[in-house]
């Protein structure tokens, strides 16, 4: 190169190379704030903790480190401080969970006498068109695939091997439902998957297993939350183990918490104050995020959309959620002043009140009912200081906001979201202790002129504390808080239907009749029927059981046809009892007609196989018109059924006895169901 003379840069052979560093630094750039690319994400992981309070994890302000597991997941990813749930019950906020959509638009407002139609599209059914293998655990029976959050999913798991022991064996241990997940999760790692995985154990009654108990003995629902966190690790530890960790997005959660007696109410479901609506929200996206917490409005609702965002999947354009992703990867304080959830109970329409609705906009909360109530809870979290004398103007403008989430949402084409219980399924519920006390209302209209839920939470808690010594069979007690009842609501037709059960159990024919009479007299009113002037369908078990144990009152009396006579009334209401045909049954055989006795009986097995009961009776009718072949049969199937069952069989061996050698032996009598 000659000095003096004037150099120029060699741009053309540079230029491409520039042209590479700027893609790659464009490709940094796309990444660190761009949502993740649908090919990152090969697993979705939704675990929803039931009743699980936001304030009992560690992670979000609990003062005992109880959650380690949690804690992690939330250190590696982005925890939502205001998440809410639009209802403090089981079914329909994992309806809104899977769905994206509030309880006045998928129609599932409570646990009994509702299912999820199949008119909504859950996230499960959105992840299977979209070449996801979808799989679901769920630990309790509220969650059972006949009420629809099944939808979608290749896999259902709710059949539990080893039961909690309860009445009806209708939850299981977290334990058990982890191994299954990890299982699922094993057998499906090579290819796009969705689990939907659910744990029970915090929900009433706490019993945590060893050494929970033990650790938690001053606080058992803590101990509960503690146990379930261990339960997620081993859920964690197999995605690790597998190399599924870094491309699972994993979501925690809680379908709502528990008031632990704040506003005098024991567990959830009829109030909606925060302790029963803040539940954790905290979502790891591979390649995100970690260790950010984001304090925007955010709800269960919020869930499908945030996942078909992350994977750049459209939602369903009637989901009432946000794409939270925007939230996620957005740097700084986020402001969502025009963010308005919905909540709501309906439960106190049981109790001729008013629902109880609400909105929350940023951190302030309104609740719609007779006696409005309006809160500030950044500085109120208990909701004790009721705001709405001091600032008219702001629960007026949350109400017609109210107003209008209502008018967009409602949804009046729902025809087939409610269902009438078989008695299994209501027994069942009832071990949960998932049974009310009347048919909800799901008139939403603001100015009625029924009573404050207020006023009713002393019956509601009567309510429950009577159903829970009637479970537990302490009839005295039962007794005495009926009789409190009464004192203050002699017309409430429920509290006649429990002491005509006490007095079922105390074996005081009597005094059932005269209860389950009082019973059926006050349900027949228009207040209690459908628009077309049928039976509610809350009411169509009890007033079917009324009608049943009347029979059998009368029949221990020894009045025949009267037994009869209500036995056919309660087919009438529920010609699916197979209790009821049997105990039809037997009146007839009582009554000396075999072929009535005979024919009833066969009903009842068509109805229910394995009723072993029916099985034994049938055979001693056969027994007595002398078919001993058929006779033999059934004692074999009752025995067959229940094995430690003596007198099926002594009827047994002498129905073999007469066939060998026409010996004339009697069979044990007639077994007998009240």
């Amino acid at each position: 190169m000659e000095l003096g003379k004037k150099q120029t840069f060699p741009w053309k052979k540079w230029l491409p190379l520039a042209a590479i560093l700027l893609l790659i630094a464009l490709t940094v750039w796309l990444l660190r704030s761009s949502p993740v690319a649908p090919e990152e994400i090969r697993h979705v992981l939704l675990i929803s903790i039931d009743t699980c309070r936001a304030d009992y994890l560690s992670c979000y302000g609990y003062p005992r480190k109880i959650t380690p597991n949690i804690d992690a997941v939330a250190k590696e990813g982005i925890l939502f401080s205001h998440a809410l749930t639009p209802v403090p019950l089981t079914l329909p906020a994992h309806s809104s969970m899977l769905t994206g959509t509030n309880p006045p638009y998928h129609g599932v407002h409570d646990n009994i006498g509702y299912k999820l139609s199949e008119s909504n599209r859950t996230i499960a059914e959105i992840l299977w068109r979209n070449g996801y293998t979808t799989g679901a655990i769920i630990s309790s029976f509220v969650l059972d695939a006949q009420f629809g959050t099944n939808q979608g999913f290749d896999y259902y798991n709710d059949d539990f091997v080893e039961p909690i022991e309860s009445f009806y064996h209708n939850e299981r241990r977290g334990g058990e439902a982890s191994r299954f997940a990890c299982d699922w999760l094993e057998k499906h790692q090579n290819e796009p998957s969705f689990l939907f995985l659910h744990y029970y154990d915090p929900h009433d009654k706490y019993e945590p297993p060893e050494p929970f108990a033990a650790l938690f003995k001053d606080n058992l629902y803590a101990g509960e939350i503690a146990y379930v966190d261990y339960c997620i690790g081993d859920v964690i530890k197999k995605l690790k183990d597998l190399n599924l960790y870094d491309s699972t997005l994993l979501i925690i959660t809680g379908d709502h918490g528990e008031m632990l007696e704040e506003h005098g109410e024991k567990t959830h479901g009829y109030f909606i104050y925060h302790s029963a609506l803040h539940v954790p929200l905290i979502v790891k996206v591979p390649a995100g995020p970690k260790g950010k917490k984001i304090d925007a409005l955010s709800g269960l609702v919020d869930i499908v959309p945030t996942i078909c965002g992350l994977l750049k999947i459209s939602p369903p354009p009637t989901v009432h959620g946000i794409d939270l992703s925007p939230l996620i990867y957005k740097k700084g304080k986020i402001e969502n002043k025009q963010r308005y959830i919905y909540s709501e109970s309906l439960l106190p329409t049981q109790y001729d009140c008013t629902p109880l609705l609400s909105v929350v906009n940023g951190y302030w909360k309104y609740i719609q009912a007779p006696r409005q109530e309006l809160y500030d809870l950044n500085k109120d979290r208990q909701e004790n200081n009721n705001l709405v004398d001091k600032d008219p103007k702001r629960a007026q403008l949350l109400q017609e906001h109210l107003k209008l989430i209502l008018q967009e949402q409602l949804r009046t084409d729902q025809s087939d979201t409610k269902i009438v219980l078989d008695e299994k399924t209501r027994k069942s519920l009832e071990s949960l202790g998932y049974i009310g006390a009347g048919a909800l209302s799901e008139d939403f209209d603001f100015d009625s002129e029924k009573d404050d839920p207020k006023d009713s939470f002393l019956l509601y808690k009567q309510i429950m504390v009577v159903r829970s010594f009637l479970r537990r069979k302490q009839y005295t007690n039962a007794e005495a808080v009926c009789k409190e009842i009464l004192e203050q609501r002699p017309d409430y037709a429920f509290t006649y239907f429990f002491q005509g059960d006490i007095a079922i159990a105390r074996n005081n024919a009597a005094k059932a009749i005269e209860n389950y009479s009082k019973f059926l007299s006050l349900i027949d009113n228009p207040r209690y029927h459908n628009p077309d002037g049928n039976l509610s369908e809350f009411f169509v078990i009890p007033v079917r059981n009324a009608y049943h144990n009347m029979g059998a009152a009368f029949a221990k009396q020894e009045k025949l046809e009267k037994s009869i006579f209500y036995f056919k009334k309660a087919l009438e209401i529920d010609p699916t009892a197979s209790q009821t045909y049997n105990s039809l049954a037997t009146a007839f055989f009582n009554l000396g007609n075999l072929d009535e006795a005979t024919k009833h009986y066969t009903k009842a097995l068509d109805l229910d196989p394995d009723f072993p009961e029916a099985h034994f009776n049938l055979g001693n009718v056969l027994f007595e018109q002398g078919k001993i072949d058929e006779a033999v049969t059934h004692y074999e199937k009752a025995l067959k059924l229940k094995p430690d069952w003596p007198d099926a069989r002594n009827n047994l061996l002498i129905a073999q006895m007469r066939k060998k050698e026409k010996e004339q032996i009697s069979p044990a009598p007639i077994f007998k169901l009240p």
